[in-house]
């Protein structure tokens, strides 16, 4: 089989394209597959150009490829469909989870291997209201602002009877970066909770300014708020917060210390989230598979389903607590466990999504996390 795979860019995470390279390959050799595919790779920038992209897969299906793997976002896989429907060939979405798809139902070529960043959006609004919270302060940075998680949060928030009072988007330019809005507000609102949605250095940025923020009052974070490849670089910033998250490298199964085992030995920190879905999709195309209806697969986060109805991938997502590593004195993951609300929250979830389908409603069309400055 050829498989070709179309791999962003992102100044964020500069191995990105490398780790889900690794992560498909390094997943085949441990099944026994090393040298079974013929693997060709093209990069598509930060995944934000549709035509672009469109181009590479045709290129890609003239020249034989039988499936295409790329981390691109639904709006892009809608765009390229038509030439996989002419083709008959596959097309294999790895995602973030923080677009929503403008289609209804599914594409019949299409299958997405989703970090569900909507779905722990969700979970851990569930979890703030759980622990007796009702009034919110909601902060993002500007690039997030353009990501759905901005949407669920008040969506998930009105729904479950809290209100929130304060909205704060941090400035495009780093060097206008300031809290100062958001710490006088809280001042005034001393039983306010923070929910927040930052990426990468944005997400460091935050923490390093808030410290006092984080030491008075609630916060949680979502998907890759808490990505551990950042809570690494990160000092702690003096009291614990929580987040949901899709997976994370202290998963005590033997799946996950494997991937991890293998990955890290590559290069420490190689086993994060990007080799992870370069993984998944080594194991749901396996021997030759080209239909992925209904396969559950053993992956590093749990078992992974295939929904047949949409062709989005379905897994637990996970509690998970910031702390102190008292070795580096910066941020780890712990408390890492199943959210039992995870399903109740899916279908809660796809309502939104219905929501906004049927409204106007933009999004920056980079592939989550891919930034070029």
């Amino acid at each position: 089989m050829k498989i070709a795979l179309l791999l962003p860019r992102s100044v964020i995470y500069p191995s990105m394209s490398f780790d889900m390279m690794d992560g498909f390959k390094q997943a085949l050799k441990n099944i026994g597959l090393e040298g079974h595919h013929e693997i060709i790779s093209a990069g598509i920038g930060v995944a934000a150009k549709h035509e672009e992209i469109y181009e590479r897969c045709e290129q890609f299906l003239l020249e034989g490829a039988d499936i295409i793997i790329g981390y691109i976002n639904p709006i892009s896989a809608e765009f390229i469909h038509p030439l996989f429907e002419s083709s008959g060939k596959t097309l294999l979405v790895l995602d973030s989870g923080y677009h929503f798809p403008a289609f209804q139902g599914k594409l019949s070529n299409a299958y997405f291997i989703s970090l569900q960043g909507g779905l722990c959006t969700r979970v851990i609004t569930h979890k703030a209201i759980e622990d007796g919270h009702r009034n919110f302060a909601f902060t993002c940075s500007f690039y997030d602002a353009g990501y759905r998680p901005s949407y669920i949060y008040p969506a998930a928030v009105e729904e479950k009877g809290g209100t929130i009072g304060f909205n704060h988007v941090t400035s495009l330019r780093r060097e206008d970066f300031t809290l100062a809005p958001l710490t006088e507000y809280l001042e005034q609102q001393k039983e306010t909770a923070v929910l927040a949605t930052f990426c990468g250095d944005m997400a460091d940025d935050f923490f390093r300014a808030g410290n006092n923020l984080v030491n008075n009052h609630s916060v949680y974070g979502t998907g890759f708020t808490s990505d551990e490849a950042w809570l690494s670089k990160m000092p702690y910033p003096g009291s614990e917060w929580s987040s949901s998250v899709a997976w994370s490298k202290t998963l005590k199964t033997p799946e996950n210390e494997t991937f991890v085992s293998i990955m890290n030995n590559i290069k420490e920190g190689k086993a994060n989230l990007f080799s992870l879905l370069g993984w998944e999709a080594a194991l749901f195309i396996a021997f030759e598979n080209e239909n992925f209806d209904g396969i559950t697969i053993n992956s590093p986060r749990g078992k992974v389903y295939m929904n047949p109805e949409n062709r989005f991938t379905e897994a637990s997502v996970y509690y998970a607590t910031v702390s102190k590593d008292e070795n580096t004195g910066n941020c780890l993951l712990k408390d890492v466990e199943v959210a039992s609300v995870t399903e109740s929250e899916r279908e809660s979830l796809n309502n939104n999504i219905k929501y906004i389908q049927s409204i106007e409603a933009n999004s920056w069309l980079n592939a989550y996390a891919c930034l070029e400055s």
